[in-house]
């Protein structure tokens, strides 16, 4: 107890008020507090010390908003009140959980020390506010709270910690004991948190290895334990100095440097940058269903963009425009938008590759760049179904630098096997022939034996090590290998075994001669135009009995859709010109032509489309007979295995 006769002496208020076991009534005497002591230094030192405690606080929710958008001030981004009351539109599919913290932009699978960095961070925004909200009375707790909705931009966070400080802190839930009063409040987020993990178990739901189940729990599980040693030590000290303001600044500026620090270190800005870029690429080439409604069409769109989202009245007016065209099958307003989208891609790329020329992502964004450049709407399949589908498999001449930069700093990995392809198709559509052989063989004598880009081994030892392995950074662009081993072997047998005696390569390359009225090849021919069938019909008669006849009439066979009886098509043709029908044409024509063996393979693969099973079957045993060591008939055997297993064993009899 004080002694008060020297201030009834003087007349002054004492320093702080009797924290006995019984009040003055005989009732329970008030909890110890911050607010307490109601001399005036004290007074002025807690509301100092609480205004730090929130500019630090403030800090983290910016750090917790940056880290999932690289914008640190939400509230100056473009579409942030879009954001926040998308939050609340409950007849969406919004991010009620925390689950996209865990993937976007940064994937812990790909990332472990992400788990860190994830786990202390949402230990700073649960603990925090809760201990102010014990040691400093509830309404102390409510800048922290906004600042989690406001800043960190979680309203639904917030909202589960208002409802915690108010079981922490308010009677007649709160307890004599301050460490159960925490836990007690810790319960909603708990249970917040247990949300957040059914809403990313889809994610690791159905995968072999348990350790992506560890990953996709451990931040939570490490958030919860953080925040009850912060609990105990915070209140411990508070206790210990007879709850004085300053017990929570310092280990709050502990709570804030620790996950930034980590992040600085293991992960780094240009993890996040890059994955921004990433996710940005995927959401301007994603395909798209053009015949939704116009505002279903804008929240689509509006969803794959990642943050900082643009207005979504932006995105409304943008999309109104394409839509209003698109009821005419106007292509125009897409391609704009793609151009405008290319244009965004490379100077997000160039300005990644200013700032971070040595990260380990340097190359991975030359190849979003350059594939960003050779991408292009597929006009047909927008004709036909409505759909928005984009290619990069015709590569554009402006993407020839940044393909030629990857080639030269990373020849051995999955990225130059694509550089090598796309430069030896520009150099074949050019003339230069022999330079794009040479290409091609380095192609299939590098990477013909690698096995499927992305998959690395376990070389750790044990459990931990295999937590924080981290694949290459080439994995997360998902390169499959396979169809660029199969497009080299095309084009190089094409181009080995086709230089014609009259007309040398221009069937396949173009006229080189001056002032040629007719100036395009085979390879200067996009499969996907809309009058690629009438082209490679013109180049027929402009070259007649060419040497690549028969690989002009198969692309005119796979440029025409399959009529499948008895069902209804896209796009329904006679049976007289369906694909089945020109491809056995081509056959009969030329029995012994170079492109006999991808005949066979697509003429079993449109009859077993078709449901001609038998055909299907006499078509790709054909080709495993006669053509045993060509690339179709390995491929074959994977559509086929069991005819590929019957070759085996006739071989190995």
């Amino acid at each position: 107890m004080v002694d008060t006769s020297q201030s009834r002496a003087t007349g002054s208020r004492p320093e702080f008020r009797p924290s006995g076991d019984t009040g003055a009534d005989g009732g329970p005497a008030p909890l110890m507090n911050v607010w307490s002591r109601s001399g005036s230094k004290y007074r002025v030192r807690a509301i100092g010390l609480l205004a730090l405690n929130v500019l630090l606080f403030a800090g983290v929710g910016c750090f917790a908003f940056w880290v999932r958008s690289g914008v640190v001030f939400a509230p100056a981004m473009d579409g942030y009140w879009d954001e926040i009351g998308q939050t609340f539109n409950f007849g969406r599919d919004t991010t009620v959980s925390l689950a996209n913290l865990l993937v976007e932009p940064i994937n812990i699978r790909d990332v472990p020390m992400q788990i860190p960095v994830i786990g202390l961070l949402m230990a700073a925004l649960i603990s925090i506010p809760i201990l102010m909200s014990i040691l400093y009375r509830f309404w102390s707790s409510v800048p922290f709270i906004l600042v989690v909705g406001v800043l960190a931009v979680m309203p639904w966070l917030a909202i589960t910690l208002l409802c915690s400080c108010i079981i922490a802190s308010v009677r007649p839930f709160r307890a004599r004991f301050r460490f159960m009063s925490a836990l007690m409040g810790l319960v909603p987020i708990v249970v917040y948190l247990v949300l957040a993990w059914s809403g990313s178990a889809e994610l690791v739901m159905g995968r072999i290895d348990p350790i992506d189940g560890m990953k996709f729990i451990a931040p939570w599980v490490l958030a919860i334990v953080a925040a009850t040693l912060v609990f105990a030590v915070v209140l411990l000290i508070a206790k210990l100095v007879n709850y004085r303001p300053g017990t929570v600044a310092p280990l709050l500026a502990v709570m804030f440097g620790l996950p930034v620090g980590l992040f600085e270190f293991y992960v780094g800005r240009d993890e996040l940058h890059y994955r921004l870029l990433e996710s940005l690429n995927e959401a301007h080439f994603a395909e798209v269903d053009a015949a939704v409604g116009l505002r279903e069409a804008a929240l689509r769109t509006w969803d794959r963009h990642p943050l900082p989202r643009p207005r979504l009245e932006k995105v409304l007016e943008f999309e109104k425009q394409k839509w209003q065209f698109e009821l005419a099958l106007d292509l125009a307003p897409r391609r704009s938008e793609l151009t405008q989208h290319q244009a965004e891609l490379a100077d997000r790329c160039d300005w990644f590759l200013k700032h971070f020329p040595a990260s380990r992502y340097a190359l991975n964004a030359l190849y979003i760049k350059a594939r960003a450049l050779d991408m292009r709407v597929d006009p047909v399949e927008f004709r036909e179904k409505k759909w928005i589908r984009f290619y990069d498999d015709f590569p554009n001449h402006a993407s020839r630098a940044t393909w030629g930069i990857i080639l030269e700093n990373r020849p051995d990995s999955v990225l130059s096997a694509v550089a090598f392809l796309k430069l030896a198709q520009l150099q074949a559509r050019e003339g230069d022939v022999d330079r794009a052989v040479d290409k091609l063989a380095m192609i299939l004598n590098r990477f013909a034996a690698r096995v499927e880009p992305g998959t690395t081994g376990t070389s750790g030892t044990g459990t931990l090590m295999r937590v924080l392995e981290r694949d290459t950074p080439e994995a997360s662009l998902r390169i499959p290998l396979e169809p660029v081993l199969l497009e080299a072997q095309r084009l190089y047998d094409l181009l080995t075994e086709n230089r014609d005696p009259l007309y040398a390569y221009e069937p396949i390359s173009g006229p080189r001669r001056p002032h040629a009225d007719f100036t395009f090849g085979l390879l200067d021919l996009d499969p996907r135009h809309e009058h690629y069938i009438e082209n490679l019909q013109e180049l027929k008669r402009r070259y007649p009995n060419c040497q690549i006849a028969d690989n002009i009439d198969l692309e005119i066979a796979k440029a025409t859709p399959l009529h499948v009886t008895g069902r209804n098509t896209a796009r329904a043709v006679p049976p007289r010109r369906s694909k089945i029908v020109l491809l056995e044409a081509c056959l009969k024509r030329f029995p012994s032509g170079d492109a006999v063996p991808e005949v066979l393979f697509r003429l079993g693969m449109a009859c077993k489309a078709d449901g001609q099973l038998v055909k299907s079957e006499e078509a790709f045993g054909r080709l495993l007979e006669e053509y045993p060591d060509s690339v179709w008939s390995r491929q074959a055997v994977y559509y086929t295995p069991r005819l590929g297993s019957a070759r085996l064993t006739r071989r190995g009899r």
